[in-house]
C-alpha cells in the first residue's frame, strides 16, 4: 500500500478500521463538520484514504508505508475513532525528532489542527504537548 499525495489543502484521513460503516460515516461527518465557534470555520479539509490494505494498521505501521509525496502528518480513523469519534493525528515529518508521535483530538478541534498543520502556522508538537493526560487535545 502506498499513501497518496496529500490534498492541496488539508490532510489525508487514513481509515484503519472497517468494522462499522455507520460509525465511520458519523466519525467522518463529525470531523469535517462546521462548528460555530468562529466565523471563519469551514470544516476540516480531510481527504479520506480507504483500502483493505490499511485494515487494523497501527501508527507504527502507517509510518512505514511508502508515500507518493511528502507528508508531514496524517489524520487516522482507527478503532477508537469508531467508538468515541476522536481522530488520531500521526507525525510523519522525518525532519523532526518525533516521527510516529500521536495524539487524539475531539471532532471540534480537527479543523483548526488540520489548518494549522497544513499552513505550518503551528507544529505537531504544539498540539501534542497540549493534549490532556489521556492524550486527547481538547483545545487551548
Amino acid at each position: 500500500m502506498m499513501l497518496p499525495r496529500g490534498p492541496n489543502e488539508g490532510l489525508l484521513l487514513v481509515r484503519t478500521d472497517y468494522s462499522d460503516e455507520d460509525a465511520w460515516r458519523r466519525a467522518l461527518e463529525a470531523a469535517t463538520a462546521v462548528y460555530p465557534d468562529d466565523d471563519w470555520r469551514m470544516g476540516a479539509p480531510l481527504r479520506p484514504v480507504e483500502s483493505a490494505d490499511l485494515n487494523a494498521l497501527a501508527a507504527a505501521d502507517i509510518v512505514q508505508l511508502q508515500r507518493e509525496g511528502y507528508l508531514s502528518a496524517v489524520a487516522v480513523a482507527d478503532a477508537q475513532t469508531m467508538r468515541d469519534g476522536t481522530i488520531m493525528f500521526l507525525d510523519l515529518n522525518e525532519f523532526s525528532e518525533q516521527v510516529g508521535r500521536t495524539f487524539r483530538a475531539i471532532p471540534q478541534e480537527v479543523e483548526p489542527i488540520t489548518a494549522n498543520l497544513y499552513l505550518a502556522n503551528m507544529d505537531f508538537r504544539d498540539f501534542a504537548d497540549s493534549a490532556d493526560d489521556d492524550g486527547t487535545f481538547r483545545g487551548f
